[in-house]
């Protein structure tokens, strides 16, 4: 797996912590995304990177547990309100949010298992109706982190 460094470092996820996510919402995190966060609890990347040359520009990657402060979202928090409002369905795990506050998803249904998604929410209806046609980003985890491209950072 590619090694990215991030700023704004959260204390490594005890694997108690991605049960209780799991449990909660039900679900059963890829092994390389639980890899990850198990050494990496979210943060910013130092320098701003880019999944494509044309996409925005990736803000940070969210922590697992409740929110620290009242301005940064975590996975958690995100499922919550996944949950009430319905509009997304519960197979599709947020972990990274752009620089225009949508986020990038990782499904955990059987059919799409570990697949990494960008959900643009002006789209939401095109990407339900065809989510490989309008939102698929890489098969896995470990290829989205590869597709990370800092270079063209500022």
């Amino acid at each position: 797996m590619k090694e990215t460094e991030f700023e704004t470092v959260h204390p490594p996820a005890t694997e108690g912590e991605i049960q209780r996510l799991e449990q909660e919402f039900q679900f059963q995190m890829p092994e390389d995304m639980r890899q990850f966060y198990m050494r990496q609890n979210g943060g910013s990347l130092p320098r701003e990177g880019r999944i494509d040359s044309e996409g925005c520009r990736l803000r940070r990657f969210l922590s697992i547990g409740p929110a620290e402060s009242d301005h940064l979202s975590t996975i958690y928090e995100l499922l919550k309100w996944q949950k009430i409002d319905g509009l997304i369905p519960m197979e599709y795990i947020p972990f990274c949010e752009d620089e225009a506050t949508d986020f990038y998803y990782i499904c955990v249904s059987a059919e799409r298992y570990g697949k990494v998604y960008y959900l643009f929410s002006e789209f939401l209806d095109d990407f339900l109706e065809d989510p490989e046609e309008n939102g698929f980003v890489a098969a896995s985890f470990t290829e989205f982190l590869e597709k990370i491209d800092v270079s063209s950072g500022e």
